[in-house]
C-alpha cells in the first residue's frame, strides 16, 4: 500500500512538472536580430534572418525556463551587397564552415524589473558566455522579449585584426511570441 502511494505521488509530481513546462512554451511569431558596428568611424547597421528558436519561459519558474536561438549567418544584411558578400567569407563569418550563430541560455534570473540570462553564444565555432539583460512583457497570450548587449568581435575571430573596424559590436534582439 505504501509503495503504491509513493508511486502515485511520483507520477503526479512528474505530470505536474511536465504540465508546468508545457504551459511555459512560447512560439516566436516575429523576431529581429540587429547589430551595429563602427567601420572607419561610421556606424554600419545590419540584420540576421532565419531565426529559429525554442522558448520555455515562465516568470514564476525561472529555473525551468530556457532559450535557444539560431540565426543563419549567411543572411547577414547591411544593405550593401559587396560588403555582405565579404562578411560571409572566412575572415568574417565563414558561412561555408559555420552556417549558424547560436545562443543557448544556461540560467535565468530576475532583479527588480529586469531579467538576466546567462547565454552561451557561438559564432564561427567559438563559444563565449555572456550575462545578458532582457525585458519581458505579456498581454494575454502575446509576449515580447527584448535584449541589448555588446560583444567583442575579436573574441570570435570575426574581422581579423582590422584597424578600422571597431572591436565592439552592439546587438539587439526583439522577439514577439505566442504562448501555448
Amino acid at each position: 500500500m505504501r509503495k503504491a502511494f509513493l508511486f502515485s505521488l511520483i507520477v503526479a509530481f512528474v505530470a505536474v512538472a511536465q504540465l508546468s513546462q508545457a504551459q511555459a512554451t512560447w512560439k516566436a511569431t516575429n523576431a529581429s536580430v540587429t547589430f551595429k558596428i563602427k567601420n572607419a568611424g561610421i556606424n554600419v547597421n545590419g540584420t540576421f534572418g532565419g531565426f529559429k528558436g525554442k522558448i520555455l519561459f515562465d516568470p514564476a519558474n525561472l529555473s525551468g525556463s530556457k532559450f535557444i536561438g539560431i540565426v543563419q549567418a549567411g543572411t547577414v544584411n547591411t544593405k550593401n551587397r559587396g560588403r555582405d558578400r565579404h562578411l560571409r567569407k572566412s575572415d568574417f563569418f565563414d558561412v561555408a564552415k559555420h552556417p549558424t550563430i547560436k545562443m543557448k541560455s544556461t540560467k535565468i534570473t530576475k532583479s527588480g524589473e529586469k531579467y538576466y540570462a546567462d547565454f552561451q553564444l557561438t559564432i564561427k565555432g567559438v563559444t563565449k558566455t555572456y550575462k545578458i539583460p532582457f525585458k519581458f512583457s505579456q498581454k494575454g497570450n502575446q509576449g515580447t522579449f527584448n535584449a541589448y548587449f555588446e560583444i567583442n568581435r575579436k573574441d570570435f575571430g570575426v574581422g581579423g585584426n582590422s584597424l578600422i573596424l571597431s572591436k565592439t559590436a552592439k546587438i539587439t534582439l526583439n522577439v514577439t511570441a505566442t504562448k501555448g
